[in-house]
């Protein structure tokens, strides 16, 4: 694999992130994330850079682990790692957010259902990015 494409597949992640998580929690769901506002840390400076700085380690783990287990490099196959890696956060962070803490149901579900095709999106473009091992050659 090619350090320009991984670059490059991180990049594109990055900002389809910050498009996605922005169009999701402040204009989709943004009466309903206004309902738990008051949950929201204030007390924590550079609240801004610590999510980017999250966002970032996230598209470089998700490029890094399909490059790492990817073996044909279709469409199918990144979708499916997409749907897995989604499907494993979702349960990780969306679920356990509903078990800790006073959220409603309905709210954590729609959560649970954006980030698990947020990620199978994710999937669908680092497979049309990173070649597989012994395709380099010819991408």
């Amino acid at each position: 694999m090619r350090p320009i494409r991984f670059a490059l597949a991180v990049v594109i992640l990055f900002v389809l992130s910050l498009v996605w998580n922005g169009l999701v929690h402040l204009v989709i769901l943004r009466r309903a994330n206004e309902a738990i506002q008051h949950l929201r840390r204030t007390d924590l400076p550079g609240g801004l850079a610590w999510s980017l700085l999250l966002t970032g380690l996230v598209s470089i783990l998700f490029v890094w682990g399909y490059v790492r287990t990817a073996r044909t490099g279709t469409l199918r196959e990144g979708l499916g790692y997409g749907l897995f890696i989604g499907l494993l956060v979702a349960l990780l962070v969306d679920v356990n957010q509903f078990v800790l803490y006073p959220l409603p149901a309905s709210l954590v579900l729609k959560w649970f259902l954006g980030g698990v095709l947020e990620f199978t999106v994710y999937g669908a473009v680092v497979s049309r990015i990173c070649p597989v091992r012994g395709e380099e050659s010819s991408a």
